[in-house]
């Protein structure tokens, strides 16, 4: 049964998604209108890379001046929408991997202000190339560094904040709730059938109680899916990026202190990142000079 709720559930979530609460009505119009107009473009694209970046970032670039000043979570979720064509296969020229990154970073601008799995989403855009001949290198890929583990780090300790540690999976969620014992009549039925005050507002107090109850279940579920992903990703960048030099151990002790509150996760990418620059130490030390 819980199952079939959740999917129930999901599915009403998904046809009202991206319906911020403090929105007006307006707003959520705009907003819809503005969804489909970039779902429509993507949609337009011709297969393969061979669409014209500039014309695309032209078109990103209106609807960020658009929505920068509004809507938090609305402006989020539309560039969210504008990242994924530019970190798929849609446009030849790099440059859209650092469109991405930029999009997606004056979204994750005040990241407190969107939810947590917007956040997770728009994170995995902030992405700095480490390898070939156009990668950053010297200062320019410490800056980006630095940005982009932020990112991750912030992200990673607001995915950890958000799980209820008492979650029960198989937490009872009715399709249909149960009358009060003494009403009349079949379960699931609207609380206006029943006549009795008392056995009304139990009725409609058992509904909203199922209905929290069912959200807790459908936000809880999806956020210990990201927990399953999301921090081994983002351990497995933070190496990589503080492996590379210019080295900066300090830096990244900092940043761990900062938002990761685990000691072990804490010394298991200290401990990784030391090992590596020790070799690379090394490496470089025992290549002969010229």
């Amino acid at each position: 049964m819980f199952v079939l709720v959740i999917a129930c559930l999901s599915l009403v979530q998904s046809m009202t998604s991206g319906t911020s609460p403090e929105a007006s009505e307006t707003e959520k119009q705009e907003y819809r209108q503005e969804w489909a107009r970039i779902k429509a473009l993507e949609k337009s694209f011709t297969p393969g890379p061979t669409n014209d970046l500039k014309k695309y970032e032209k078109f990103a670039d209106e609807i960020q001046n658009k929505w920068k000043d509004r809507n938090k979570e609305y402006y989020a979720r539309l560039m969210l929408e504008v990242c994924k064509p530019l970190s798929s296969g849609n446009f030849k020229d790099d440059r859209r991997h650092k469109l991405a990154r930029k999009y997606a970073l004056l979204a994750l601008n005040k990241p407190e202000d969107i939810p947590v799995r917007l956040e997770l989403e728009l994170t995995g855009h902030v992405m700095t190339f480490m390898i070939g001949p156009k990668s950053p290198k010297g200062a320019d890929f410490a800056q980006r560094r630095k940005k982009d583990v932020e990112i991750r780090l912030h992200a990673w300790k607001r995915l950890l904040d958000a799980i209820d540690p008492d979650w029960d999976p198989n937490e009872t969620v009715y399709i249909n709730v149960p009358l009060p014992p003494g009403a009349m009549g079949a379960a699931g039925m609207s609380p206006e059938h029943i006549k009795d005050p008392a056995l009304r507002a139990k009725y409609e107090a058992a509904i909203e109680n199922n209905r929290q109850k069912a959200e807790r279940q459908i936000k809880q579920d999806r956020l210990h899916k990201w927990l399953k992903r999301f921090p081994k990703r983002a351990e497995r960048y933070i190496i990589r990026a503080y492996s590379k030099p210019p080295f900066n151990l300090e830096e990244l002790k900092q940043y761990l202190n900062k938002y990761i509150a685990d000691e072990k996760t804490r010394a298991r990418l200290l401990d990784a990142v030391t090992k590596n620059v020790a070799e690379q130490t090394k490496e470089a030390a025992e290549e002969p000079k010229e």
